[in-house]
């Protein structure tokens, strides 16, 4: 008997890592990621096509247009478009093999920081890939760490001015396998017709074209999500006029050397209202501690080098299911 219903072999052309293969064989939305994905008329979409989300916090530092520019003079065209809701469990189970490494202090930061609006979830085609790379792979290594530290600067997020740890404004699937999944996690809220014409070859229902629903879709989150310089010391400045547990926080305790007193107050008071919200948010992801020292994920992000070393077997770009 086995303990899955995903065959041995049936990730092979998703996944260069055997660990992450192993553990999405056991993975429920993995397993309902490839029923899902069944209809491909042609299985290399998932190496032509991968996604972007692009977080609350890129939209209040109004970096979308300025992401999406870049994509495209790298070569990741959108091909559809719609929005995401982030809640505490879509967190925890689309960062599920990575998270066990976050510590407490971004644990507590991060539901509040993507609950703040919604998400830009973008579906790219790659038209600049060699054919051994994936989409995904490819933007995975051209994006850079989320870690300040590790930045380099031909990344992407640092071309398009990442604040912080948190604030690096977008998200993207390392590989196929993660495309496959985390399509799979976020069709819960937003279903399959959105992206069914890229993907299924099926005949869109709006006539609107790609560019004019991202443009469309953009328009109404800077509506709701009012634009913010994301600056620690001027979002300081601000709370400390403000009345409230906040301000109170700001004028007293305006120092890193007090994140836990500003914890404290995240976790018996809400968070203030419009532009004060984001304030609040600057100060504590620029002053968290986002890792736990010593932990690593149970699955790293893997290399465009990976993909290099493909077997014959595996570059058929075949999707096979148990």
């Amino acid at each position: 008997m086995s303990r899955t219903a995903i065959g041995a072999r049936a990730l092979d052309p998703l996944t260069r890592d055997p660990h992450k293969a192993e553990a999405y064989r056991l993975d429920p939305y993995m397993r309902e990621a490839l029923g899902s994905l069944t209809p491909l008329r042609d299985p290399g979409v998932l190496h032509r096509h991968t996604f972007v989300v692009l977080k609350p916090d890129a939209v209040a530092g109004r970096r979308c247009e300025l992401i999406l520019r870049i994509l495209r003079s790298e070569g990741w065209h959108p091909v559809a478009a719609t929005t995401v809701r982030f809640d505490p469990l879509l967190v925890r189970e689309l960062w599920r093999y990575q998270f066990n490494a976050a510590s407490a202090q971004r644990i507590a930061v991060v539901d509040p920081l993507l609950s703040s609006g919604r998400s830009l979830l973008v579906l790219l085609e790659d038209r600049d890939r060699p054919d051994w790379l994936p989409a995904s792979a490819r933007l995975t290594a051209a994006k850079g760490s989320a870690e300040p530290s590790a930045a380099r600067s031909g990344d992407l997020r640092t071309r398009i001015g990442r604040v912080n740890g948190l604030f690096n404004f977008m998200h993207t699937a390392d590989e196929p396998a993660d495309v496959a999944r985390e399509l799979q996690l976020f069709s819960y809220q937003t279903g399959w017709d959105w992206c069914a014409g890229p993907l299924f070859g099926r005949t869109p229902d709006s006539a609107a074209g790609p560019e004019e629903t991202v443009t469309r879709l953009l328009a109404e989150l800077e509506a709701e999500i009012p634009a913010h310089d994301l600056d620690v010391a001027a979002g300081i400045r601000r709370l400390a006029r403000q009345e409230g547990p906040w301000g109170d926080c700001a004028r007293d305790r305006p120092e890193p050397a007090h994140i836990e007193d500003w914890l404290g107050v995240l976790r018996r008071a809400p968070l203030p209202e419009g532009a004060a919200r984001w304030d609040v948010l600057t100060v504590l992801t620029s002053w968290i501690d986002c890792n736990e020292e010593g932990v690593l994920p149970i699955i790293a992000t893997g290399t465009a080098d990976a993909w290099r070393t493909a077997t014959a077997d595996a570059t058929t770009n075949e999707v096979t299911y148990a």
